[in-house]
């Protein structure tokens, strides 16, 4: 892109941003000055309707007040009917009208009505009651007429005695008309409604009665005087509700219904129009600026045309730039004719610089030459030394590593032999062991020897006993069958007594019997354990025997490993050693390649700086200086 173009464009920029901050600003600044307008109008609007309404209601009550007190000084029936039917109360009010507190009888100004209700019944009756003062009931619907329907009412009085309560019904009709008159230059209207949100009157009658809800889509806006805004049937709007203040009965509003898209058409109408404003004044700009950059670079034109010249001439360094003005681009064009001046005093000693690095770079490269050839002979003799120190160091190592593998041999031999030991150790204690638990077996058996003796002795006297109990039993026997039938049972006894002598005496015999066998059994054991436990301290015997061998085979083994490892440990230093060289040698033989490989490359490099030379004198022979 151009320069001339690119600061139009920027200018343009600069220009529609500039223009849509201040649009922005005056649009929002007449916003606000059409909102702050059409508050202020409408608040002062309905302040005036409000005290219109005020006043219209509190002159009717105040007629009420006046009638109140007249008939208070003098009170009759005939009287109070004869002041009803004066013509200016006709005027006032639709009906005037009284209840009698003695019986609740009607008193009226019309002849045609009439009622059979009781008027001590009515609320408008009550109300009054419980007032000092005129007050106002709560609007009503009539039948007939369909109209809004209030009435004043107060205490009908004797001289301060309660007689009952009378008032006028009043038409608001008069209200409904200043209120719907009120349209707000065609953006809005007005309507009455009562504290609870009943509107009293409207300009769609069908919301007479109706909740405020019902108008405001059930989301009920604050009944203050500041403007607020809400939504009527879909549509944008602001409201406000102004208090009918010197109202005391009662507590009325005025509601305000402004459309916001009429209140702010100023404001919309005046933001298209500064979008215009900007566009056009952009385009203006932009074109403007366009013909006044290109006019200032023409003069750069003209640098460039000459610079193409130069450029095209094969570097004729001779040329310079024709000053034709004296502003700021004639300036730059001396200061380059000045620069082409020193460029071509510049190239002249490039020239001959140029010829003699040419003949040092030969020189260079010759040189080079020979140390490469003497560098390829002193690697090839590293390369062997490395190859017979790499043999060493691998035979070194083999060395290490056998002895590496003899002393784990012995090591293993060790922890066998010392297994061994231990095993031994092991065996000798358990023989021990076996030896001393067979020399308790003995006992236990001579002690088992002993108690067959005594159990034996035990036997000899049960059976002497048993064979004492059989000859008593047979005396017994033998005296009873001397007594006859008396000691019949006594011989039955004795001979129970006889047979269980002969049983005892049977079981003595073979316990007796058990026990020799038991005590053969005895015997033949304490022999055996006996020869045990001589085979068992032979044995014993044996096992020291064999751990003193097996820990001799330990100390030679131990003196095997302790020699391996002296063989290995050297082994091992003179590999590391080996290798030490052996990487040394190949440091040398790295660093001498590296020396190699570097006198290559600046051989190369020689050769290259001799041919960038050479293009670079064929470059300079190019200008003409």
């Amino acid at each position: 892109m151009k320069v001339s173009h690119r600061v139009a464009l920027l200018s343009t920029v600069i220009v529609i941003v500039a223009f849509s901050i201040f649009s922005i600003v005056q649009f929002i600044s007449v916003r606000n000055t059409l909102y702050q307008q059409a508050e202020i109008s409408t608040q002062e609007a309905s302040k005036a309707l409000s005290a219109q309404v005020t006043n219209w209601l509190n002159g009717k009550m105040a007629l009420i007040d006046s009638l109140r007190d007249i008939i208070d000084v003098e009170y009759s029936e005939e009287r109070v009917q004869s002041l009803f039917l004066v013509p200016k109360l006709s005027e006032e009010f639709l009906m005037v009208f009284a209840g009698k507190a003695s019986d609740g009888t009607w008193i009226s100004n019309d002849k045609s009505w009439s009622s059979d209700k009781d008027a001590r019944q009515r609320p408008w009756y009550a109300l009054a009651q419980s007032h000092s003062q005129t007050v106002l009931t709560d609007p009503y619907v009539d039948i007939s007429t369909k109209e809004i329907i209030i009435s004043a009412v107060t205490k009908l009085s004797d001289n301060g005695r309660s007689r009952g309560s009378f008032g006028g019904d009043l038409s608001l009709k008069v209200v409904s008309d200043a209120v719907n008159t009120l349209n707000f230059h065609g953006k809005g209207y007005a309507f009455l409604m009562s504290a609870d949100g009943t509107i009293i009157s409207h300009p769609n009658t069908e919301l007479n009665a109706k909740s405020v809800d019902q108008l405001f889509e059930g989301q009920r806006p604050n009944f203050t005087s500041t403007m607020q805004e809400s939504t009527v049937d879909g549509v944008d709007v602001y409201t406000l509700f102004e208090p009918l203040t010197g109202l005391s009965s009662k507590e009325w509003f005025i509601g305000v219904v402004l459309n916001k898209s009429l209140v702010m058409a100023e404001s919309r109408h005046l933001g298209w129009l500064a979008v215009a404003s900007t566009i056009i004044s952009a385009l203006a700009c932009s074109l403007i600026l366009y013909w006044v950059v290109t006019r200032l670079l023409k003069p750069l034109g003209y640098l460039n045309g000459s610079l193409v010249e130069i450029n095209q001439g094969e570097g004729d360094l001779t040329k310079r730039l024709a000053i034709t003005s004296k502003d700021e681009f004639a300036s730059v064009s001396g200061e380059f004719n000045q620069f082409i001046a020193y460029l071509q005093t510049l190239i002249e000693q490039i020239q001959r610089t140029s010829s003699a690095v040419r003949e040092k770079s030969g020189q260079i490269a010759a040189s080079a030459s020979e140390s490469e050839k003497g560098l390829s002979n002193q690697l090839f003799e590293l390369e062997q030394l490395a190859t017979a120190m790499n043999e060493m160091s691998s035979t070194a190592q083999e060395v290490a590593n056998s002895a590496q593998q003899a002393a784990d041999a012995a090591e293993c031999a060790d922890r066998a032999t010392e297994k061994g030991v231990s095993i031994v150790g092991n065996t000798t204690q358990a023989i021990d062991a076996m030896a001393a638990d067979m020399d308790q077996i003995v006992g236990t058996i001579s002690d088992l020897s002993g108690y067959s003796d005594n159990i034996e002795s035990i036997l000899t006297v049960i059976t002497g006993i048993a064979e004492q109990t059989n000859l008593l039993a047979l005396n017994a026997a033998i005296e009873a069958a001397r007594a006859g039938d008396m000691g019949r049972g006594f011989a039955v006894v004795a001979d129970e007594v006889r047979a269980l002598a002969s049983r005892t005496q049977e079981s003595t015999e073979q316990i007796s019997n058990m026990i020799q066998q038991l005590q053969s059994g005895v015997r033949n054991a304490q022999t055996t354990i006996k020869g045990s436990h001589q085979r068992a301290s032979e044995t014993r015997k044996i096992a020291n025997e064999a751990g003193e061998a097996l820990q001799a085979i330990r100390d030679s083994i131990g003196q095997i490993g302790n020699m391996t490892v002296q063989i290995a440990t050297a082994a091992e230093q003179q590999s590391c050693t080996s290798e030490e060289i052996n990487r040394n040698t190949l440091n040398i033989r790295e660093i001498c390649q590296q020396v190699s490989e570097g006198i290559a490359v600046q051989a190369r490099h020689s050769e290259s700086m001799k041919s960038m030379t050479e293009q670079q004198d064929q470059s300079l022979g190019r200008f003409k200086v």
